[in-house]
């Protein structure tokens, strides 16, 4: 494919493009004022915040399941749990316990049983307890949210690459697409030890001190993800596409625009990067160097030996939040 019409493309995927509207409604509270890192608080900005406690940091993340992903409740189920334990391993913790909110808006019993079929599924894989929350009739369609809390002894920050350092990414290429949606799911098949003994290797990293930045490649895709952590880092980046590690017989676009059930993106000084990796592999997890973080605000991609501009955040904001 050509670079810049793949850039383009990657650039105006919903993924990417719906997270504006994030700066909007958060920006109030970072920059000027914010309580970022004040009192040991952290957020927003991050995959979930944190606050400092004795013998470490409480995490706490939310999400609001994305409604056409409820067209497969069973998978937006599942979907509600995965997202929330990535959110919680990508800031080094591991998970204590979620809660949710539906609002059912005349939800069938059938396409109910299925969420809480595949809500239930996640809960065991992940072994995560659901604690409770709120239900309601209201609503002329369902509408469902989770919260999730963890604990994490070090953290890991989504906004500390700084210029120099080494983009690894971290994904798991055994799974399968979604038939409907950009999803990879690389979980349901291999079950609870093997998606956790992956995980674990995020809080090994953060006790080890081993990266400058972590997020986890959530619905904008990597590019996307490494742009909402460059945009928050104050930096920019060279990033090569043929280095990204794809799934034999998928094409290169629809993965990078797919949300994998597992996949993180580390920023790394370049003296940490044997170590990380050893750490990866240790864990079962492939990764790879695909770039640098660089001075200034421009996102730069490679492909087949020609280059092209993803975008400056500088002129057009990801998240708006910086």
């Amino acid at each position: 494919m050509e670079i810049d019409g793949l850039l383009k493309e990657l650039r105006e995927y919903p993924g990417l493009s719906r997270k504006r509207v994030v700066g909007e409604w958060a920006g109030r509270f970072t920059g000027n004022g914010a309580i970022d890192g004040a009192d040991g608080v952290y957020g927003p900005g991050d995959d979930a915040g944190a606050v400092e406690i004795e013998g470490g940091y409480l995490l706490l993340s939310a999400e609001g399941i994305w409604p056409p992903l409820l067209e497969d409740p069973e998978f937006a189920g599942f979907c509600a749990v995965a997202v929330s334990v990535s959110d919680i391993y990508a800031m080094g913790g591991r998970p204590l316990g979620m809660v949710a909110i539906v609002f059912e808006g005349g939800i069938s019993p059938g396409r109910r049983r299925l969420f809480l079929d595949g809500l239930g599924m996640g809960l065991e894989i992940y072994r995560v307890p659901l604690l409770g929350g709120h239900t309601g009739p209201e609503g002329d369609s369902p509408v469902v949210a989770v919260s999730i809390a963890g604990l994490a002894s070090h953290l890991l920050r989504g906004d500390g690459a700084r210029p120099g350092d080494r983009l690894l990414v971290a994904v798991d290429l055994e799974g399968r697409m979604h038939p409907r949606f950009f999803a990879w799911d690389t979980v349901t098949g291999g079950g609870s030890d093997e998606a956790l003994r992956k995980l674990e290797a995020l809080p090994e990293l953060a006790r080890g001190g081993l990266c400058s930045a972590c997020r986890d490649i959530s619905n904008p895709g990597v590019l996307g993800t490494a742009a909402m952590m460059l945009e928050a880092s104050g930096a920019g980046a060279n990033i090569a596409l043929d280095r990204v590690p794809v799934p034999p017989g998928v094409e290169l676009s629809w993965w990078l625009k797919a949300y994998p059930s597992f996949g993180f993106l580390l920023a790394v000084q370049p003296s940490n990067a044997p170590a990380v990796g050893e750490v990866l592999s240790k864990a079962g997890v492939r990764w790879e160097d695909i770039g640098e973080v660089t001075e200034g605000s421009s996102i730069t991609a490679s492909l087949g030996g020609a280059t092209g501009g993803f975008l400056d955040w500088r002129k057009e904001p990801v998240t708006g939040l910086y």
